[in-house]
Parts: structure tokens; sequence; C-alpha cells
């Protein structure tokens, strides 16, 4: 997620039988009446297939009604924040993982799964790493990743290895401190880091803006395959999906990169999806539809694809959302579910 804003298969396999903004969020949207709770089924239970995510911040846990809700929707859980670099490692070589801890821990409590986000953002590195001599930086890169994969070695299904390192032009890669000192091959020693200390974790890229056919998805594909034809181990790919509805790409585009990434053998997720509304015109019942047909339809392209294993909402209340100003997800601020939620139901039931 931005400011911005095979062995393997065998597992994912099981997986699907078994699962810089928190805090108060903005005033809840007004959806019309919907059914009562017991009327409505579980996301997680519709048979899909697919895994059924969310992204989680620990201290949430705590709210009786967020627990209740994470429970009986999903089955797949990302660490929002509290697996990133400088929420681990604020000091160097002094690491806490005690918030990422609590989120395991919560999600084996209840048989979900759990994908780490993210090993290695340029947006989330502690504030010592960017004095760091390239000679130095490769010593921590090496150690972060060792570390922290290895912290949770056979407890997680996947990570988010690499997260947004293509230009949003699409030209090559962001110019981050990574490039800059450690040269454009950090990507693959990152997957191989990776690999190394969690053999049993898929492995994925994970970027915004790529999600349909254009100039970026373009780089990313060309990345992904270079990677493959390196020998280097990843899994798939991650479509974060920060969308506006009255804004967002085709189905058609859609459905056609998902189609091209997974022709490379590689698996695909809709990582981090959520769907503003408040650009939408008219009023607020016209609002809430559209952003029904949006979350109906690209839910809808990820049941429809194979390869497409795995869908992951940025968090699903919109009383914690990154996004300042609208009212994007599943649930509104009063834990009531919304025409999105049951637009995702209808999809995942395969309506």
């Amino acid at each position: 997620m931005t400011a911005r804003r095979t062995p393997a298969m065998g597992f994912v396999a099981c997986a699907m039988i078994a699962w810089s903004a928190c805090g108060g969020g903005p005033a809840p949207s007004s959806p019309t009446p919907v059914p009562p709770v017991s009327d409505a089924g579980s996301l997680k239970a519709t048979g899909s297939g697919k895994l059924v995510g969310t992204a989680i911040q620990a201290g949430f846990l705590s709210d009786a009604r967020y627990r209740a809700v994470l429970d009986r929707e999903f089955n797949y859980i990302t660490a929002e924040y509290q697996m990133k670099w400088d929420a681990i490692e604020t000091s160097p070589g002094v690491r806490d993982f005690s918030a990422g801890d609590a989120i395991v821990a919560y999600a084996d409590s209840q048989g979900a799964r759990v994908k780490g986000h993210t090993l290695i953002w340029h947006g989330s590195v502690p504030s010592w790493v960017g004095g760091l001599s390239a000679a130095d930086l490769r010593i921590a890169f090496e150690s972060h990743i060792r570390a922290v994969a290895g912290h949770y070695r056979g407890r997680l299904l996947a990570w988010d290895v690499v997260n947004e390192a293509v230009a949003d032009d699409g030209s090559g890669l962001r110019d981050t401190v990574f490039r800059q000192k450690l040269g454009d091959g950090y990507i693959a020693d990152a997957f191989r880091l990776a690999h190394e200390a969690d053999p049993q974790a898929l492995l994925f890229y994970n970027d915004y803006g790529g999600e349909d056919m254009g100039a970026k998805s373009n780089r990313i594909y060309d990345l992904v395959k270079g990677l493959q034809a390196q020998g280097v181990p990843v899994d798939g790919v991650g479509l974060q999906m920060h969308i506006s509805a009255n804004g967002r790409p085709s189905d058609a585009s859609i459905s056609a990169n998902m189609a091209r990434l997974a022709s490379l053998g590689l698996l695909v997720n809709i990582s981090e999806m959520d769907v503003r509304i408040n650009n939408v015109a008219g009023s607020t019942q016209a609002r809430l539809d559209a952003q029904k047909s949006a979350y109906h339809d690209i839910v809808r392209l990820c049941v429809m694809e194979p390869k497409c294993h795995a869908v992951t909402f940025w968090g699903f209340t919109d009383a914690h959302t990154w996004i300042v100003g609208d009212t994007p997800l599943l649930y509104d601020a009063q834990y009531v579910r919304k025409p999105a939620y049951f637009g995702v139901l209808d999809a995942l039931s395969g309506r």
C-alpha cells in the first residue's frame, strides 16, 4: 500500500481448504437498509475456492465488533503496517515483532492464513537506513530479510517480498534507495533471500497502477518474466486495486492482464482492494450502487481466473481506512454491511 493513495501450489490448495492512517476514519456513509447479519451468510463460506482476505492492525483486535466481523468473514489476513521494516526495526539491530506476532497468533486461533506485508518497500524504511553506505545497506538489507522472514518461517502462507518497485509511468524501476545503492538486482536478491529464509512461503511482487493492460503493467510483466528467466523464486503478482468507482480499469483489461500473468505460471492476487466513491456524481444511493458494481465485477474476475487464488480488501470497515475523506470499504463505520458487501458476496457465490 502506498501513501498516495512447485510444491507451493499444493500448499495453496491446502490453504484454500483451511485461511499511515489508523484509528478513527471518515464519517460513515448512509447505506440503504440491508438484510440482517443472519440472512447474509459469510464471504469466506461462499465456496468460491478463493481465499478471502483483509488487512488488519493488531490494536484493532481489542474491539469486539471488529473481531466479530473479522472472524465471520475472512480466512486470509494481511498485516497492514506491522510487519514493515520501520515498524519492526526503528533502531538498528533492535527488532520488535510483538505486533506482527499478535496478528499471526490471532489468525492461528481462528484457522486463518497470513500474508506477510512487506519485506522491501521504499515507503517503510526506518530513518537510519537512508544514511547508510552502499556496503552497509547491503548488510542491513540482507539481515532484515533473513531476520523477518526467518522469524515467521513456516507460519505464513505468503509474503509480499518487494512492493511498488516499478515507476508509475512504467518507464523502468522506481529510483529508490535500494536501486540507487544496491542496483537493479536488489529485487532478485530479495526474493532469493526470502526463499532461503522461508522455503515454504509463496513469494509475491506487489504493486498498484498495473492492474489492467498498460505501460506500468507491461513493465511489471517484463519484470516478473525476467525474474523467472533468472531462476528467481517468484510465485505470483499482487494487483493492489486501490480504485475509484467512476474511474476504474475496464473488466476486459484487468482480465487480460490476469490471464497473461497466469500464462507465466504465476498466481495472481487482488491484494489491497478498496473503492473510493466521493467523486461519483449523484445521490448517496448512486455512489453506493457504483461502489457495489465495482466490487462485484472485479471480484468476479478473480473468481473466473483459475490462477487468481485470493482477494484481499485493504480493511473492511470505514471506521479504519487509510483513505481520508472517503468511505471505500465493505462495512460502514458503524459496522453495518454496505451494498458493496453484497456485491462481493454475489461475486464469490457465482452470481
